[in-house]
């Protein structure tokens, strides 16, 4: 993994210093930073979302091929589900995707930033509005993480199943990475705040033009359907 991590965290160096010659301010080179990769993951969200949204619209039919053929046929379950697949054009392992190309960005800016070395040596007692980048144990910025945290995840949980177990990680979540916060150092605080408020407003513009619309577009056609059928 570290061979996969590193040129990522060599790259964001490069970034989060070219940016700190902007601004003379390290913790305005993170939110810069931030706001940068927010940007380029931004396509990985919306393709992620419709993935997601497919799986659920044929939910029904896998429903009920595996309800028909699971215990008593297996291999015709199989064939069936993948029948569906081909015919809806999905890709199983679409939603997942996304995620494995985040995997590697979001560990290599916190290898950087958690760095003690760099940050020790490079950042050194550098401070936004009061906060030491180098401290630990920030309550306010945690508190703040856990908020943000807890508002994206209501934002994402309409385009999930809304089962139990959707619900609890919605406030369960939160309070992991609010914990999270409070451990490490404030730039990774910093980072992963900016990151949820990026994330909100992208989630927000994927729900507004990828859902709702959606939604919308089958209600005006439900109607004309009925008055076929009549």
């Amino acid at each position: 993994m570290n061979f996969i991590v590193k040129p990522f965290s060599d790259l964001f160096k490069i970034i989060l210093e070219y940016f700190y010659s902007l601004t003379n301010s390290w913790g305005w080179a993170i939110i810069l930073l931030t706001i940068l990769i927010k940007m380029i993951l931004f396509p990985t969200m919306i393709k992620q979302v419709q993935a997601m949204n497919k799986m659920k619209d044929v939910q029904p039919k896998l429903k009920e091929i595996q309800d028909k053929y699971y215990k008593t046929n297996p291999e015709e379950y199989q064939r069936r589900t993948m029948e569906l697949y081909q015919k809806e054009k999905i890709n199983p392992l679409s939603g997942c995707l996304p995620l494995i190309i985040q995997i590697p960005i979001l560990f290599g800016i916190f290898r950087l930033l958690q760095n003690p070395d760099y940050v020790a040596n490079v950042i050194k007692d550098a401070s936004f509005f009061g906060i030491q980048l180098q401290a630990k144990g920030i309550l306010p910025l945690a508190i703040i993480s856990g908020v943000t945290t807890f508002f994206q995840q209501k934002l994402t949980t309409p385009t999930t199943a809304g089962n139990d177990q959707t619900k609890m990680m919605l406030y369960i979540m939160p309070v992991m990475f609010g914990v999270f916060t409070y451990q490490v150092n404030a730039g990774i605080g910093i980072y992963w705040v900016v990151s949820n408020l990026v994330g909100i407003a992208q989630q927000y513009m994927i729900n507004k033009y990828f859902t709702v619309k959606k939604q919308l577009d089958h209600k005006d056609e439900e109607p004309s359907e009925v008055t076929k059928k009549k």
